[in-house]
C-alpha cells in the first residue's frame, strides 16, 4: 500500500478540487444544489480571488477546458486580454526602454477573467452570475482567515518588495509582517466591485461605470489601459487541442496558451515509451530528450491564435516520430522568462461535466498596481512580449500575449482525468509527470502527484526534489546537468489539483501537498 500525506476523497456526486479550501466548499455547495461544473467553476473562481489575492484576482485572465457529457466535446475557454491599442514598440522605444519593464503599469494588458465568466455562462447553459459571486462577496467583506500560505508570504521579502514599489497595496493587505494564523483579511473595495459585477453585469466591467472608475485609476498611475480596451475584449472559444496518451488523449489549450508543450510531451512520451531505450521508464536524460522537442515548438507556436495556426499533423505519429527520429544530441536551452504565481481548480459534476480552470495575475501581486477605488489588483503579462521580435511576433496591439496557463482533461470514453497545476514553465511539465506517474507506472492519483518531480527551465540547471531515485540523479548528471536540489518538497514543482473517474464511475480527489490545495465532494 503507497502511503499518502493526503486522504484519497471518492465521490458520486462532484468533486472539486483547489488551490484553497474556501473556493473547493464554495465550487462543492453550487454541485450539492444541482448546479453543473461551469457554475462551479464561476462561483470558485470568484472565490479564488479573494482567498489568494497574491495569486490572482478580477485584474488577471484565465485559460481553461470544458468537457459537455452531452456531446462528448473539449471547448477551449480563453480568457485572456490583448495589448493596449497605445502599447507600440515605438512607445517603449521612445521612453527609453529596451524591453517592456516586468512590473508597474506599463506591464499592465487587458484582463479576461471577469468576461469569461459570463462567456461560459451562455455558452454552457449556466444560470444567472450574481448567485455565483455571493459567497466570493461575503468572503472579501468579512475578511479572509489568513491561512499558512498567506501567512508566509504577507512576512516575505517578495511581499516586502511589492509593498516598497506599491504602498497602495500595503494600505489594504496590510506592510509586511508577521500575521496570526486565522486573523481576517478584508478587501471591501474588492467586494463592492463584485457587487458591481453582480448587479450590473460584467458589462459594467467591460466598458460601464466600473471599468470607467478603474481606468481613471490606472491612468493616473501610467497605465496604457483604456476603456476602449475593456470594452473590445472578447472571450474566445475554440476546439482543444488533443494527443494520443495511453489510448486515451491528452487535451490542452491551444495558443496563446503553453498547452501545446503538454501535447508534445504526452504525444512524444506514447511513442518513446515503446522504445528499447525507455525499457526503465522515465528519467532526467529521456525525459529531456522531448521536453526540449515540446518547448522549441511551444516558443514557435504560443502567439495569439489571430497570427498563427498549428499545423494539423503536429501531433500526428508520423510527424512526432520523425522528431524523435531526427533529435540531435545537443540542447537548445533558451526558454521565455515567466512568474509562478497562479490558481487552479478542476471540477467533475454528477453529469460528468468536467472542468480544469487555470488563473494568474502572473507574478505575485502581477504588476503591483492597485486601482484604490476598486481593490483591484492589475495582472502583468504583457511583459512577457518582446519588442525585438521579427515580423509575426513581438508586441502588437490588439495581440494576446503568450501565456504559461496550461489546464488539461484526458478524454476516454468521457473524462476520465481533470488536472491543473500552478507553476509558469513547470505547468506542462508537472501535469506530463503525474501522467506518467498514473498511467506508466500504475500509482493511484494521489501517490502520483505526491511522488517527487524534475523540472527545467532554461540552462544547465535541472531541477529534482530530494526524495528523486538515485538513478535520476546520476542520469541527469551523466547527461551533462547540474542538478539542484529542491529540498523534499518544493512548490516550485507545482500544487497539482486533479479528479480522476475510476472504472466503476466513482470519482477520485488528488491534492498536492506542495501547497494549499484541497478537495471537496458534492456528496
Amino acid at each position: 500500500m503507497e502511503f499518502v500525506h493526503r486522504p484519497i476523497i471518492f465521490s458520486d456526486a462532484g468533486m472539486v478540487v483547489s488551490g484553497h479550501h474556501r473556493a473547493s466548499e464554495v465550487g462543492a455547495d453550487v454541485l450539492k444544489r444541482g448546479g453543473t461544473a461551469i457554475e462551479a467553476a464561476v462561483a470558485s473562481s470568484a472565490a479564488l480571488c479573494v482567498a489568494m489575492p497574491q495569486m490572482n484576482g478580477i485584474g488577471g485572465d484565465c485559460f481553461a477546458l470544458y468537457f459537455d457529457c452531452r456531446d462528448g466535446k473539449v471547448s477551449a475557454i480563453n480568457g485572456s486580454g490583448a495589448t493596449p491599442g497605445n502599447a507600440t514598440p515605438e512607445f517603449y522605444r521612445l521612453a527609453g526602454r529596451k524591453e517592456i519593464p516586468s512590473r508597474g503599469p506599463l506591464s499592465i494588458s487587458t484582463c479576461g477573467l471577469v468576461h469569461a465568466w459570463q462567456a461560459a455562462l451562455d455558452r454552457f447553459g449556466g444560470g444567472p452570475l450574481a448567485p455565483l459571486l455571493e459567497p466570493a462577496i461575503a468572503l472579501a467583506d468579512q475578511g479572509v482567515p489568513v491561512d499558512l500560505g498567506l501567512q508566509a508570504y504577507l512576512s516575505s521579502d517578495d511581499y516586502g518588495r511589492r509593498t516598497a514599489a506599491a504602498p497602495e497595496l500595503a494600505r489594504i493587505y496590510g506592510p509586511r509582517a508577521p500575521r496570526e494564523l486565522g486573523a481576517r483579511l478584508k478587501q471591501q473595495a474588492l467586494a463592492g466591485s463584485l457587487r458591481r459585477i453582480a448587479k450590473d453585469g460584467v458589462a459594467s466591467f467591460y466598458g460601464g461605470a466600473l471599468g470607467k472608475d478603474l481606468i481613471a485609476d490606472l491612468s493616473a498611475a501610467g497605465a496604457l489601459l483604456s476603456l476602449a480596451d475593456l470594452a473590445e475584449h472578447r472571450t474566445i472559444f475554440a476546439a482543444s487541442g488533443s494527443a494520443r496518451f495511453h489510448g486515451a488523449r491528452v487535451h490542452f489549450a491551444p495558443p496563446n496558451s503553453q498547452g501545446i508543450a503538454l501535447g508534445l510531451l504526452a504525444g512524444l512520451w506514447d511513442i518513446l515509451r515503446a522504445r528499447p531505450e525507455a525499457g526503465a521508464g522515465l528519467n532526467p536524460r529521456l525525459y529531456m530528450q522531448i521536453k526540449r522537442l515540446a518547448f522549441k515548438y511551444r516558443d514557435q507556436y504560443a502567439i495569439d491564435p489571430a497570427r498563427i495556426a498549428l499545423p494539423e499533423d503536429l501531433l500526428g505519429r508520423e510527424r512526432l516520430t520523425g522528431m524523435l527520429d531526427q533529435e540531435s544530441a545537443a540542447f537548445d536551452f533558451e526558454s521565455r522568462s515567466a512568474g509562478g504565481d497562479t490558481s487552479t481548480f478542476v471540477i467533475i459534476d454528477r453529469r460528468g461535466n468536467a472542468v480544469s480552470w487555470v488563473q494568474s495575475l502572473f507574478d505575485d501581486f502581477g504588476s503591483g498596481v492597485v486601482s484604490p477605488s476598486t481593490g483591484i489588483v492589475m495582472h502583468n503579462r504583457l511583459c512577457l512580449e518582446r519588442l525585438d521580435a521579427g515580423p509575426g511576433l513581438g508586441l502588437m496591439p490588439g495581440m494576446r500575449p503568450f501565456h504559461t496557463l496550461c489546464p488539461a482533461l484526458v478524454i476516454r470514453d468521457g473524462c476520465e482525468m481533470a488536472i491543473a497545476t500552478p507553476g509558469d514553465h513547470g505547468q506542462p511539465q508537472s501535469i506530463f509527470q503525474v501522467l506518467v506517474n498514473v498511467y506508466d507506472r500504475g500509482q493511484n492519483l494521489q501517490a502520483a502527484i505526491e511522488a517527487p518531480r524534475m523540472r527545467h527551465d532554461a540552462g544547465l540547471d535541472f531541477m529534482m526534489e530530494d526524495r528523486a531515485a538515485p538513478d535520476w540523479f546520476a542520469s541527469a548528471s551523466a547527461a551533462g546537468f547540474l542538478v539542484r536540489k529542491l529540498g523534499p518538497w518544493s512548490r516550485l514543482m507545482g500544487g497539482v489539483n486533479a479528479v480522476m473517474r475510476s472504472k466503476d464511475g466513482s470519482l477520485m480527489s488528488g491534492a498536492d501537498p506542495r501547497r494549499s490545495s484541497y478537495a471537496v465532494s458534492a456528496s
